[in-house]
C-alpha cells in the first residue's frame, strides 16, 4: 500500500495538483482539497489499484473532490450582508464580497420588484425554488422563469456597466469600470 501510494504521489501528484489549482483561485484551498484528494485514495486505495486505467480514476476522483469543495461552499445570505454588514469583514476585505456589496446590490435593487424578489430570494436567500413558487403564489415552473429573467437583466445590466478581461477559458480576469459603475 505504502508502495502504492509513493507511486501515485510521483507519478499523478503534480497533474492531480494541477487539475485543483486550476479550478480553486484560492492556495490554501487547493492544498485543503489536495489533502481531501489523497485521502480518499487512501480510503479507496484496493479501487485505486484494481481500475483498469489509474490516471483516469485520479481524474475522476480529483474532479469529484473539487465538485464537493464547491457544493460544500455555503454562499452568505443577502439578509447577513444588507444588516450587519459582510461577515468577517473587520478580519478579511475579500475583493469579491466587497464588489458584490458596492455594485451588485444596487444593480439588483434597479431590476424589476417581481425579478429583483425573485433573485433575492432564491440566490442570496437560499430559498428553494418550490417554496420561492408558494410564497409568490405562482407556478414552479413560471418561478423558474422569473428567476432566469432576473439573471439575464442583472447580466445585462452588468455587462453594459465595465468592460471585461477574460482568460480562454472564459472566466473575468480583470474588471474595468465604466463611469456609470463609480457612483
Amino acid at each position: 500500500m505504502v508502495t502504492t501510494l509513493t507511486f501515485i504521489y510521483q507519478t499523478f501528484g503534480r497533474q492531480l495538483h494541477n487539475i485543483v489549482c486550476k479550478k480553486i483561485a484560492h492556495h490554501d484551498d487547493c492544498h485543503d482539497i489536495m489533502q481531501e484528494v489523497y485521502l480518499k485514495i487512501l480510503l479507496n486505495i484496493n479501487k485505486v489499484e484494481q481500475a483498469d486505467n489509474m490516471a483516469a480514476y485520479l481524474v475522476t476522483l480529483t474532479n469529484n473532490t473539487v465538485i464537493d469543495h464547491f457544493r460544500k461552499s455555503k454562499p452568505v445570505a443577502y439578509t447577513d450582508i444588507t444588516e450587519n454588514g459582510i461577515p468577517g469583514d473587520d478580519v478579511i476585505k475579500d475583493q469579491s464580497l466587497q464588489l458584490a456589496d458596492c455594485c451588485l446590490r444596487p444593480m439588483i435593487e434597479s431590476l424589476p420588484d417581481i425579478y429583483r424578489d425573485a433573485l433575492v430570494a432564491t440566490e442570496l436567500e437560499n430559498m428553494k425554488l418550490k417554496d420561492y413558487a408558494e410564497k409568490a403564489g405562482i407556478s414552479l415552473s413560471n418561478a423558474k422563469v422569473r428567476v432566469q429573467r432576473a439573471k439575464e437583466k442583472l447580466r445585462d445590466i452588468i455587462m453594459q456597466c465595465c468592460s471585461y478581461d477574460f482568460d480562454k477559458y472564459g472566466n473575468i480576469i480583470e474588471c474595468n469600470p465604466s463611469n456609470c459603475c463609480k457612483k
